[in-house]
């Protein structure tokens, strides 16, 4: 076998480095993906899809912002209006004032809620499986 091959190549030489590097040029091109940093974890290498996933996850990440901040937004209005109509008429409407405090209650709740979520989760993730 060692015989065949040292003939071939010293026979067809250039046609056998050719073949060699085309192979090697194939398997490259065809067997590795392009990669980049990623955004979300600098050490790791990504892919196209990959990168446009941690793209989307940031945007949803930043409408859910952007949502939380209108939402308390409209509450700050609300409770604005409940109170300036409270000081224009010098008297409290007993179902505006319910429905206010249902409204804190509710938004405190929702708070504590997020923070015991984000605090289960960093203990699952912290600890050692």
């Amino acid at each position: 076998m060692k015989k065949i091959l040292s003939t071939l190549f010293n026979h067809e030489r250039y046609q056998t480095i050719l073949i060699i590097v085309c192979s090697l040029l194939l398997l490259y091109f065809y067997g590795c993906e392009p990669k980049c940093k990623s955004i979300i974890t600098p050490n790791l290498s990504v892919t196209r899809p990959e990168l446009e996933i941690e793209i989307e996850t940031i945007i949803a990440k930043a409408n859910i912002g952007y949502a939380s901040l209108e939402q308390q937004e409209a509450l700050r209005k609300l409770l604005f209006e409940q109170a300036l109509a409270a000081a224009q008429t010098e008297s409290v409407n007993p179902l505006s004032l319910f429905s206010s405090i249902g409204l804190l209650l509710g938004l405190g709740a929702t708070v504590d809620n997020v923070r015991k979520r984000k605090e289960i989760k960093r203990l699952t993730t912290t600890t050692p499986t």
